[in-house]
């Protein structure tokens, strides 16, 4: 024999996942089935989204050595180095501005369809110019429509009204909220052309420009290549026309802002050298006038050897002289660029005369990145972030370093321009000698060539400059000119397929819920699990228990009649005493079978040879005499109150050796009725005759007749419906047992169903109600029938047209 615990999965541990299958098997088809139906119709209407793309290689090696020697380790070198910057710098909003203002996207065009709009690049048909005055108009949909050859139409809704106008062609238009002129196409001349067109609904939306900056701000992605210098930015648009227009644009505006610094400082420098050139100029001429106006009136000698040598040495320091004096002029004004601004990110215009000290050069270059640096953060975080914070320290540490660096230079020129000096005043004692004449010859003649040296230099320095600017040439190539990468979304399968998805899960947590909360007890192996009750058996769905109640007489070979039977003989493990039996058949609710399984019971026992007697004794709603085609003129009733014996209310069935005693007239004290001493006096009288007596009681929840009766039993058998059969249920019945200390008590479940599929999903044909009524003897009562739910209290409460005792099955 096999072991069952040795398998990995046993068919039982399968049964609660078909079960929880079979019950929701429509719920688990229809939602994810309508969720894609659903997302299939939202998705088909939403608007493709395209992408473009361009790559671009930051710092170029393509410079020439005379550019390198003014422009090396200024400004955007060292920041270019900084592909996190160049991001941020490519993404912001300004950037982004500048290059939308250089593109017409300020009004969307839209294609209206039957179930689609779709977005166009244009309208061929029509040139529109559309400015907005009202505010509110902004990103509405404005409806246009051509109405003839001459005339357009145009359409809104605005604060809940529809506005529209009619407007000719080509001419501007000036209302209150908007202006606009639309001119139509040369297309528009052919009359089929045009009744094309008069069918096509269009539509503009006009745009804010912080609008469209947020927006392309949004969907730009700025990835760098891995190893690499090389920015791969990323667009997705409605359109892959605008999508590559935009990022071309974006590439240019970004390349010329890249060559922006080296332009301003070349340009600064040469207008600071052509200043100090103007000035010179201007001294020059009138030291040549003053020399020219000399000549005239004095005769001019020449100097001997040993005077030109003086004269040449005076010369050369008093031209070096001056160039200390540029320089120190120069050095002054960089201690005012260092207490500029912090945004302010220029060079000094004097920088070119640092080019020999290298040392403050590189200091000055650290300041200027770090002000670059600074600048471009702030486009993304304010001035109290900590990020800026840091910068400005470090700021503050390499200014103070450059101005200690300064002061110590400028004491250092100021003491060589007084060396100078002395040397100066030397050699002008030893040209004292000469005659006064010569000698203020020579004055200006040694003023015009320290004059023409300095002119030199500073020529000679400009000329450098103007050749830099020429060979300027942008830091950023673009090595990838913008294109199309196609549809990259919306993703409309993955959309449908995650709705698909939802409505799985949806339909998979009803099931859950319903297992959890509405689950119903379906079969005797489910009961057995759930109840500490023996269980008897179950009684299968029997669909003409209305035409014909007692199975056992008209179908003995059916499975019915055979459950019945077997239940026969699950009851004398139950009973187990001699002698007469009392057994008792109830349920919790009302319609679950109760007087149908105990008239069965009664016939099957008798047709076991048994001598055996039923008596209804549900005196609210009685039905065993309707179960048997009996008059209920006679019973219980009758006996209780003291109005007959009860061996006149004993009727004989046509079943041989069964009985039954009716419920009889019913009372309007039911309840307290049962409580009379007479019952119990009644079945020790009847167990002398008959071998059972199977009692038949209203349902235990609605009534307590069931446990006041139970006192007097052998067994009571709980019918439970598998329509409202739960767990819940089986512990509410456990519950009340154990709190009346009632023993001997066994449950039966009814209405199995087939297990065939064609029948287990298949709705339960036997329907029936169950009602109560009050009124004794001659109809003069009144009824009210019940639908239970699974609580103590009523769902609902219907009062029926007629009096009567009420209708339905129990």
């Amino acid at each position: 024999m096999t072991d069952r615990s040795s398998n990995l999965i046993d068919a039982e541990d399968l049964r609660p996942i078909f079960k929880f299958v079979g019950k929701n098997w429509y719920l688990l088809l229809l939602l994810p089935v309508s969720a894609y139906v659903i997302a299939y119709t939202y998705t088909h209407r939403l608007a493709d989204i395209y992408a473009a793309k361009t790559e671009i290689l930051l710092k170029s090696s393509e410079t020439y050595d005379y550019q390198n020697q003014i422009y090396s380790n200024i400004g955007m070198y060292s920041l270019l180095a900084d592909v996190t910057n160049q991001k941020r710098i490519l993404a912001s909003y300004d950037l982004i501005s500048r290059s939308l203002e250089k593109v017409d996207f300020d009004i969307t065009y839209y294609l209206v369809g039957r179930l689609k709009t779709l977005q166009v690049d244009r309208i061929d048909a029509l040139d529109v110019d559309f400015k907005l005055s009202n505010p509110a108009l902004f990103n509405m949909p404005i409806n246009m429509k051509v109405v003839n050859v001459d005339e357009y139409q145009i359409s809104y809704e605005f604060l809940g009204q529809q506005i529209e106008a009619t407007y000719p062609f080509g001419e501007i238009i000036s209302a209150p909220d908007y202006s606009l002129v639309v001119n139509k196409s040369s297309s528009m001349v052919n009359d089929a052309t045009i009744e094309s067109i008069k069918r096509q609904d269009f539509q503009v939306k006009v745009h804010r420009h912080d609008y469209l900056v947020n927006k392309y701000k949004r969907t730009l992605e700025i990835e760098k290549v891995e190893y690499t210098s090389i920015l791969t930015l990323t667009l997705r648009d409605e359109l892959p026309t605008r999508a590559k227009r935009f990022l071309d644009t974006l590439s240019k505006v970004y390349i010329d802002y890249t060559l922006e610094s080296q332009i301003s400082v070349n340009e600064n420098t040469e207008r600071y050298i052509d200043k100090q050139l103007d000035e010179l100029a201007d001294i020059m001429d009138s030291l040549e006038g003053q020399m020219e106006g000399f000549k005239e009136r004095h005769k001019i000698l020449d100097l001997d050897k040993e005077q030109n040598e003086y004269f040449r040495s005076l010369v050369e320091f008093e031209s070096e002289k001056r160039k200390m004096e540029l320089r120190l002029e120069s050095i002054r004004a960089l201690e005012k660029f260092l207490y500029a601004e912090m945004n302010d990110a220029s060079l000094p215009p004097s920088f070119y005369i640092f080019e020999e000290d290298q040392l403050l050069q590189e200091q000055v270059n650290q300041l200027f990145n770090l002000k670059v640096e600074r600048t471009q953060n702030l486009i993304n975080v304010t001035e109290e972030n900590l990020k800026i914070t840091k910068l400005d320290s470090l700021i503050s540490t390499v200014r103070s370093s450059i101005g200690q660096y300064t002061r110590d230079t400028e004491r250092a020129i100021i003491s060589k321009i007084s060396d100078v000096q002395t040397q100066v005043l030397k050699l002008e004692k030893k040209l004292q000698d000469i005659p006064k004449s010569q000698r203020d010859i020579v004055g200006i003649d040694r003023k015009i060539k320290v004059n023409e040296s300095l002119y030199i230099f500073l020529l000679e320095k400009k000329a450098n400059t103007v050749i830099a600017r020429a060979a300027i040439i942008p830091q950023t190539t673009v090595i990838e000119a913008a294109r199309s990468i196609g549809v990259v979304g919306p993703d409309k399968q993955r959309t449908m397929y995650i709705a698909s998805g939802v409505g799985l899960f949806i339909a998979l947590l009803i099931g859950f819920i319903r297992l959890v909360f509405f689950e119903r007890i379906e079969n005797t192996r489910e009961l057995k699990k759930v109840a500490n009750l023996p269980v008897l058996g179950g009684i299968p769905s029997y669909s003409d228990a209305e035409s014909d109640p007692v199975a056992i007489i008209n179908s003995p070979r059916s499975n019915i009649s055979e459950a019945f039977r077997a239940l026969r003989t699950n009851l004398q493990y139950l009973l187990t005493t001699e002698g007469s039996k009392v057994i008792l058949v109830t349920s919790l609710h009302p319609g679950e079978g109760k007087t149908f399984t105990s008239s069965n019971l009664a016939a099957v026992l008798a047709k076991a040879g048994k001598k055996v007697l039923l008596i209804d004794f549900d005196l609210h709603k009685p039905k065993v005499h309707k179960t048997f085609g009996l008059q209920n003129v006679w019973g219980i009733s009758s006996y209780l109150i003291g109005k007959s014996d009860y061996q006149s209310t004993i009727v004989q069935t046509q079943i041989e050796n069964l009985e039954v005693i009716t419920a009889g007239p019913v009372p309007p004290n039911a309840s307290e009725l049962i409580l009379s001493d007479r019952v119990g006096l009644l079945l020790e009288e009847l167990k002398l005759r008959y071998d059972f007596l199977v009692v038949d009681t209203p349902p235990l929840m609605l009534i307590s007749d069931s446990l006041v009766l139970l006192n007097h039993v052998d067994a009571g058998i709980f019918v439970m419906n598998t329509e409202k059969a739960t767990t819940a249920g089986v512990r509410y019945l456990e519950d009340i047992l154990q709190q009346n200390n009632l023993k001997n008590n066994s449950l039966l479940l009814n209405n199995i169903k087939q297990k065939r599929w064609k029948y287990y999903y298949g709705k339960y044909a036997y329907k029936y109600g169950y009602g109560y009524g009050y009124g004794y003897g001659y109809g003069y009562g009144y009824g009210y029938g019940y639908d239970y739910g699974y609580g103590n209290e009523p769902v609902s409460k219907k009062k029926p047209k007629k009096k009567g005792n009420g209708l339905g099955r129990s």
